[in-house]
């Protein structure tokens, strides 16, 4: 037996025999809690007064036979039924299905060997099932989603809350009415057609449509199939918020691309120009004046750098989703970064320790920014007089690992878990926060990782770990 906690049946026949064994052997050999009752009106008191989980109810009594007893039970509570009878006739059977009786046994299988087990057991799956389509029904009347049962021809059977409320309906008002007569009749033709689709299918079809300014994602499957007719069954999921949330998305990636493409043109030629007159007029400027050309140098080279980081991230966001990329030889990204840190940071020392191994990664062109925002971010947030920057690269069996170590002023413990962040930045920083988020949102999309150590003596070292491409034998150069 599998009934917890214990079922409470109501027995109902006007034997009292049998009335004493059933509900004996079924609370001594079967632990279920049993009430008795000799007639339908004294079941009908039973019930009215206590909680009953399954009736089993004899046919031929009199007043009331066990039909009308459970035509009576039925419209008052909602508890599973089993009848028995002594009769063989397949008429009765048919007429106890068709009144939506649980269950139909003779009683000559209960009392002749079986003893009550077999009883016992059907007791057992129809309050079993009873649990679990009741389950079932508060978890369906519960969910946003709207349901509706309904005939091929559109007549609704059954409905939850939410899509009667949602049409300023009750349940009670929407069951028996036209599915044309609750929604759009255009909406519900549709749908009913998807139906008839589902049902020749035999499986569930999906689609989408509108009810007003409404959006709906709609699964039909079919339900059952009787002599009267066939049913399926709509499951309509309001996506309204949703589409907004993509039209608004496309909108800003449209406004993304057309940002990328203004900053990457439009204010880049304006800086190279300026570059290109700064030291057109170098020659001509006195010692009082280099000063501040070493300064619009600085800071053309600042937006420069600025320009291409959000060119980059730009790049970043618009290929979010799938990304195609190709084999790139990462030891000529790393020299190549290196080779124009330090024409640009003239102060500092920037070097390769040992070898740079031959290997190749998967990525983009904006991998070069992954190590310019490093050796840039190494250079920026040194204080000392004498920076200087070590870039070191292994390459095991499956990645390839670059470090840039600094003899700055480190970062605290405290602080490393943030340093990526969008809009963080250092104390002393004049940029814009976005450079080693842009180098995280790379490095991930790449499929690789990054993280901060400390150095030795002093300083911090950021590592990129990026998933090899080539998995062969490498070498150094």
């Amino acid at each position: 037996m599998n009934l917890a906690p214990v079922a409470t049946i109501l027995v109902v026949d006007d034997s009292d025999f049998f009335l004493e064994i059933t509900s004996e052997t079924l609370e001594e050999k079967h632990g279920l809690n049993t009430r008795t009752a000799s007639t339908g009106s004294e079941a009908l008191a039973v019930m009215r007064d206590q909680q009953i989980d399954c009736v089993v109810s004899d046919y031929e009594m009199p007043s009331m036979d066990g039909l009308e007893l459970h035509k009576a039970i039925d419209a008052e509570f909602d508890v599973p039924f089993i009848l028995l009878t002594g009769q063989g006739d397949e008429t009765v059977a048919s007429e106890a299905i068709g009144a939506g009786i649980d269950d139909y046994l003779l009683k000559t299988r209960i009392i002749d060997g079986e003893q009550l087990q077999l009883l016992a057991n059907r007791i057992d799956n129809v309050v079993s099932q009873y649990e679990a389509r009741r389950k079932y029904e508060q978890l369906v009347d519960n969910t946003p989603d709207e349901i509706v049962e309904v005939t091929s021809d559109g007549m609704i059977l059954s409905a939850n809350t939410s899509m009667a409320s949602s049409h300023g309906m009750t349940r009670e008002q929407v069951i028996g009415e036209r599915l044309s007569s609750v929604i759009d009749p255009d909406v519900a033709a549709k749908r009913l057609e998807y139906g008839r689709r589902a049902t020749t299918a035999g499986s569930a079809v999906t689609f989408q449509d509108n009810i007003g300014v409404r959006q709906f994602h709609n699964i039909v499957t079919p339900r059952r199939e009787t002599a009267d007719h066939e049913t399926v069954q709509f499951i309509s999921r309001d996506i309204t918020q949703q589409k907004r949330h993509e039209q608004q998305l496309e909108t800003k990636t449209e406004e993304l691309a057309l940002i990328n493409r203004l900053v990457r043109h439009d204010i880049n030629n304006d800086v190279q120009l300026l570059m290109g007159w700064a030291g057109a007029v170098a020659p001509h400027v006195d010692e009082d004046g280099v000063e501040y050309l070493e300064r619009i140098q600085d800071t053309c080279d600042h937006i420069a750098e600025l320009t291409a980081n959000v060119g980059a991230f730009t790049d970043a966001l618009e290929e979010s989703g799938a990304v195609d990329f190709t084999p790139i030889e990462l030891s000529d990204v790393i020299a190549s970064e290196v080779t124009k840190s330090q024409r640009r940071f003239e102060d500092a020392t920037i070097r390769v320790e040992g070898a740079l191994p031959t290997v190749t990664i998967e990525a983009n062109g904006a991998v070069q920014a992954v190590f310019g925002n490093l050796l840039s971010n190494a250079v920026h947030h040194n204080e000392t007089d004498d920076p200087h920057i070590t870039v070191t690269m292994t390459v095991t069996d499956t990645v390839a690992r670059v470090t840039v170590a600094d003899n700055g002023p480190g970062i605290s413990d405290e602080f490393k878990p943030s340093v990526f962040d969008k809009d963080e930045m250092g104390k002393e920083s004049d940029g814009t926060g976005i450079g080693l988020y842009l180098v995280e949102t790379l490095v991930e999309q790449y499929g690789g990782d990054i993280w901060i150590d400390d150095n030795d003596p002093r300083g911090a070292a950021f590592t990129v770990e990026l998933p090899r491409s080539d998995l062969a034998t490498y070498s150094s150069h």
